[in-house]
């Protein structure tokens, strides 16, 4: 019978995963992070080319929130890079929402279903299959919300993604070894993490279940070609020469 209840907690702990707070009350311990890894590990995928692509592949035919649709300024939208409208071409019904009234305001004269409106106060009243957020956590004040209102907001069995800059990127570790920071936007004031991404998540009821990097484009100059192609003969991991990241949650 104590075999039978013992086995039982460990599936329990398994399907249903508790926060490390359960756990232990030091963040350091051995037993944590050896546990995060393990969790990582079993969430990694392999590396894709084009995030466009990967996230239309999930937005097909689902009900999907896109948050912070906006690329800066108004006339992307008629860029095929712009991920809105690709999703919009391919997602059953889809909303996008951002901060930027005049930006918001020009997409609807031209036919999208967007709202100005900031997720990160408030959740919207509505649910979906998918909440899209591409390029915008490492702008916010408080990524925490974002996740908080994700959990809201989320159909069942409904997914969050998210993507970001790679803060362990080898172009970036470059520049910062050689003059001591980067060259990101200006508008950055994160760069998170697998291990990062993983507790916000948490903290929101939220799993991490799957992770990958964005391969860089291919440097377009010879020097750039070589320099790269003797990265790869190193023992590097393949996040390494990923410039983003592709980060999906589900809820707990």
């Amino acid at each position: 019978m104590k075999n039978s209840k013992r086995a039982g907690k460990r599936l329990k702990n398994i399907f249903f995963p508790m926060h490390w707070t359960n756990i232990s009350k030091d963040p350091n311990s051995i037993e944590l992070i050896k546990r995060r890894k393990e969790a990582l590990k079993a969430a990694r995928q392999k590396p894709v080319a084009n995030r466009i692509d990967y996230i239309k592949q999930l937005a097909a035919g689902k009900s999907v929130l896109d948050v912070g649709i906006v690329d800066h300024l108004i006339g992307h939208q008629h860029s095929l890079s712009w991920l809105h409208g690709q999703l919009a071409s391919v997602a059953s019904k889809i909303l996008g929402v951002d901060i930027l009234p005049e930006a918001v305001e020009q997409l609807k004269t031209e036919g999208y279903n967007v709202r100005l409106y900031d997720v990160t106060k408030q959740p919207l009243d509505e649910k979906f299959d998918l909440i899209v957020v591409g390029e915008v956590i490492e702008h916010l004040n408080n990524p925490g919300s974002l996740f908080e209102s994700a959990k809201k907001m989320l159909a069942p069995g409904g997914r969050l993604v998210l993507t970001t800059p790679n803060p362990y990127y080898v172009a970036r570790i470059r520049d910062n070894l050689r003059f001591g920071f980067g060259s990101d936007s200006v508008d950055h004031v994160t760069l998170l993490f697998p291990f990062g991404i993983s507790e916000l998540a948490e903290r929101a009821g939220l799993k991490l279940d799957s992770w990958r990097g964005i391969k860089a484009a291919t440097p377009p100059t010879a020097k750039g070609k070589m320099i790269l192609n003797m990265l790869k003969l190193l023992p590097l991991s393949p996040e390494s020469l990923c410039d983003a990241m592709i980060y999906e949650c589900a809820s707990i």
